[in-house]
């Protein structure tokens, strides 16, 4: 035992001899001893008391001199009060250090809870957004940042892709907004000035537009020109070779400048409307029936009762590009497999070839313009290598991803997955499969 402990005990075992034999001496013993065990009592409720008091008001706990148990408590006390007045230090000074440091990165940071309500930000979130942190904390951010395209992606939940929204401070700005996870479902919103980079890539699309769109009227007259000079029989004779080479390259070139036009129409849309219905079925049979004199079996497996919302003009384009990239790059003769239907998260288009595959190291370039797997083949053919960058715009204009899987030597499947949101059915669904 601790010899402040049994000091302790020694004094109140003294004390209450004592008052014993006080009351002994007056002839009440039992009178004398309830009273020292009374005073004992009442000494140590008032030490109690003025201990809570002083910790009510969060004042540090002085420690008596000597011995026993109330220095050992007080001491113990004292010892835990300067450890949380440290912590509580270090935390502030933690604090202050994140907040410097958020507060000088040049990317608007705002912490949000599982409920999309404001809990701080940084300062350029009040440069970028235009926050104020009295008016605002405990706002719902969709409250604040209203736009569709944000408040739709808010909804989804998918945040793995950054959008690119304009400043709600107008002046022409845009902001790529990206929401990252972490503790107990709250998140960070990372917006990031993203207008220099917007304005770069609208200047290059209106290039290309207005270059393809000039470039039309020199190679119309090259073009009618290497047509007449084939009609001339002396020319012809003498230089159908060449003239023959100049009409491929000049039906190449107008074919490349065609799908510039279409690459830079479909990047300059907003997304495809919700309203009208397509049918898929027989968007994809007329498609078929196009292709398929080409000399290849097209194989067709759809459901007649399954529409898509959306712009025929984009999906007539997404299903005549994965056709014709099938065909192109399988022999004539081989099989070619379209199927549409519906899928546990809406409906999907799949195109599949059994040609000569694609290497696994080149299919995250497949949507990159002018790329192609295998050059020689791609140009004798006609490709121009806009083709899959083409349907990668149509289908994000409908809220859709394309997928590909491929094996040499064994063919390529691309798929494209459309939303539930997307996807309406027909009263009278009927399937239909047949060969075109």
């Amino acid at each position: 035992m601790p010899n402040s402990i049994r000091n302790a005990l020694l004094r109140v075992a003294f004390l209450l001899g004592v008052g014993l034999a006080t009351g002994a001496y007056f002839g009440f013993p039992v009178y004398g001893l309830l009273i020292a065990m009374s005073g004992l009592f009442f000494l140590q409720l008032f030490r109690v008391l003025r201990l809570e008091r002083r910790l009510a008001r969060r004042k540090r706990v002085c420690v008596p001199d000597g011995d026993g148990v109330w220095p050992r408590v007080l001491a113990g006390i004292h010892y835990q009060q300067t450890r949380v007045r440290k912590h509580k230090s270090n935390y502030r000074r933690l604090m202050k250090e994140v907040r410097q440091s958020t507060n000088a990165l040049p990317d608007a940071i705002v912490a949000l809870n599982s409920e999309h309500e404001i809990q701080r930000f940084n300062a350029a979130a009040e440069r970028m957004v235009g926050l104020q942190k009295r008016r605002d904390r405990g706002q719902r951010i969709d409250n604040l940042l209203r736009h569709p395209d944000f408040v739709k992606f808010l909804r989804t939940g998918d945040f793995n892709v950054p959008l690119v929204i304009p400043s709600p401070r107008g002046e022409d700005c845009w902001l790529s907004v990206q929401l990252v996870a972490y503790s107990d479902n709250n998140r960070l919103l990372i917006l990031r000035d993203v207008t220099e980079r917007t304005r770069l890539s609208r200047m290059r699309r209106d290039f290309v537009a207005n270059a393809s769109h000039e470039l039309r009227t020199p190679l119309t007259v090259l073009a009618g020109y290497v047509e007449a000079m084939q009609d001339d029989d002396v020319l012809k004779e003498a230089w159908g070779k060449p003239l023959e080479e100049m009409q491929i390259q000049s039906e190449r070139m107008r074919a490349m400048l065609d799908e510039l036009l279409a690459l830079s129409r479909l990047e300059a849309k907003t997304q495809a409307s919700l309203e009208q219905p397509l049918d898929m079925a027989s968007l994809v049979r007329e498609v078929a029936v196009l292709l398929g004199r080409e000399g290849h079996k097209i194989s067709v497996d759809v459901d007649d009762g399954l529409q898509i919302l959306g712009e025929a003009s984009d999906l007539t384009s997404v299903v005549t590009n994965l056709l014709s990239n099938a065909m192109r790059y399988s022999d004539a003769g081989t099989n070619v497999e379209v199927w549409w239907g519906a899928t546990p998260e809406g409906s999907a288009l799949t195109v599949t070839d059994h040609g000569e595959g694609i290497a696994e190291e080149d299919l995250p370039r497949l949507t990159e313009r002018f790329f192609r797997v295998n050059r020689g083949r791609g140009r004798d053919s006609g490709g121009v290598g806009l083709g899959l960058a083409i349907v990668k715009h149509a289908l994000a204009r409908h809220d859709a991803v394309l997928t590909v899987t491929s094996e040499l030597g064994k063919g390529s499947c691309f798929r494209c997955d459309f939303p539930m949101e997307r996807t309406v059915r027909n009263p009278v669904p009927i399937s239909s499969a047949g060969s075109m």
